[in-house]
Formats: C-alpha cells, sequence, structure tokens
C-alpha cells in the first residue's frame, strides 16, 4: 500500500511538472505573438529536445484529463 502512495504522488509530481512546461511555453508563444508586427516579425523558436518535451507534457496532461491520475 505504501508503495502505491509513493507512485501516486510521483504522478502528480509529474503532473505538476508538465503544468508548468506548458505554461511556459504557452507563455513565450504568447509573448513573441504580442511582440510580432508587421515590420518586425518576431518568431517562436523552439529547439528539438524542447519541443520533445513539449510533446510529451501535453501527452500526459490530455492522457490524465482522460484516464484519471490514480493507479488503482
Amino acid at each position: 500500500m505504501g508503495l502505491i502512495f509513493i507512485f501516486n504522488k510521483i504522478l502528480i509530481l509529474f503532473f505538476f511538472m508538465s503544468m508548468l512546461n506548458i505554461v511556459r511555453h504557452g507563455y513565450y508563444f504568447i509573448q513573441a505573438w504580442v511582440k510580432s508586427d508587421t515590420e518586425n516579425p518576431s518568431k517562436y523558436i523552439i529547439g528539438k529536445t524542447s519541443l520533445i518535451l513539449l510533446c510529451v507534457s501535453i501527452g500526459y496532461v490530455l492522457t490524465v484529463i482522460y484516464d484519471g491520475l490514480n493507479i488503482i
């Protein structure tokens, strides 16, 4: 029973880390979008590793929304 409780806490930690990652990239995307204009366009550039982590974070959050967070 204790091992499952610890594993659930780790999953909750991963969930919040994923949410922070999504919020971070959302903030940078909106910042680049607001600063951009026709005279001086600004692009949101994301690295390959960061893109993979963002995709995993979005997938994990969608899985939690669909299935739930608990193991049991």
